[in-house]
């Protein structure tokens, strides 16, 4: 009987932990499909914890994240099948010519393109990728990390669930060389006051361009970045936005809660640990009851 309620025990609590590695939110679109792409030729060390993060809000969310650091799939046929294309820190030419066709292709036919902290650094030589980044960093003019408040344009539907003022964000501020805001068609999301005498400094950007949706955050330097429910819900909606859907997902607070670690072999052992104690005990009861006897 003892083994019995050790062994229930064990069975609720495996039963009860784990679903919670992966249950999407209920009422997020079940068909937006993103394409998170790493491909760099710097590696940038925040970028595994950056997917991690991104993978877990699309498992909350309802939505479908693939992520590649392969750039062969670069063709329509291929792209065809994602809403979103995300570039997560990427730096430097990556894309061949038809890698490159492929990509302006799915784009200009309806596609959204989401970019991430360092992707403004990517295909340096490429016009059409500058122009739907909408700015690039100046070589060797990054702010050192530093706390900032960012004040942010909940007008815009891609951060209309983001707080007016986001305080205290510690990130290294990029310095562009040009204001994405004059593009024709762009929205500035988010700024910063600047510490070189302009007025504010852009963060975080949208454009209607060429047939496409363009989204881009300067933000995201630090895998605690990542960690933050705000900066997930802004860039969730970022790509809520690219994709031409009308709403975003809802909004869970817990977007920042680690997912579920422990793999099946982790419960087993837990499990064994258990029966061995239940085995234990029952055996020290057999040894108490025969000395009580004599």
């Amino acid at each position: 009987m003892l083994i019995r309620a050790w062994l229930m025990v064990v069975v609720t609590t495996v039963a009860l932990i784990s679903p919670m590695s992966a249950v999407p939110a209920m009422g997020a679109d079940p068909h937006l499909s993103v394409l998170v792409f790493t491909d760099t030729e710097s590696v940038h060390l925040v970028t595994e914890d950056a997917v991690d993060f991104i993978e877990m809000n699309g498992r909350r969310h309802g939505f479908d994240v693939v992520t590649t650091d392969r750039a062969d799939v670069f063709t329509s046929q291929t792209l065809g099948s994602y809403e979103v294309i995300v570039w997560l820190n990427n730096e430097g030419g990556v894309l061949n010519d038809a890698e490159r066709a492929g990509f302006s292709d799915w784009y200009r036919n309806g596609g959204g393109f989401v970019g991430i902290h360092a992707a403004a650094y990517a295909e340096p030589d490429w016009e059409f990728f500058e122009d739907l980044v909408g700015a690039r960093p100046l070589t060797g003019e990054r702010d050192k990390p530093s706390k900032r408040t960012i004040t942010v344009n909940t007008g815009h539907p891609a951060v209309a669930d983001m707080p007016d003022e986001w305080n205290d964000q510690e990130e290294q501020w990029y310095r562009f060389d040009r204001d994405p805001g004059d593009n024709a068609g762009t929205t500035v999301l988010a700024t910063v006051s600047s510490q070189h005498g302009d007025t504010t400094q852009p963060v975080a950007w949208c454009r209607e361009f060429e047939g496409g949706r363009s989204w881009y955050t300067a933000l995201g330097h630090r895998s605690k970045t990542y960690e933050d429910g705000d900066y997930m819900r802004m860039l969730r909606g970022g790509m809520t936005w690219v994709a031409g859907l009308t709403e975003q997902p809802p909004v869970d607070d817990r977007d920042a809660a680690a997912v579920w670690p422990y793999s099946l072999s982790f419960l087993a052992w837990v499990a064994a640990i258990a029966v061995g104690g239940g085995l234990a005990v029952r055996g020290l009861n057999r040894r108490e009851s025969a000395s009580s006897s004599v």
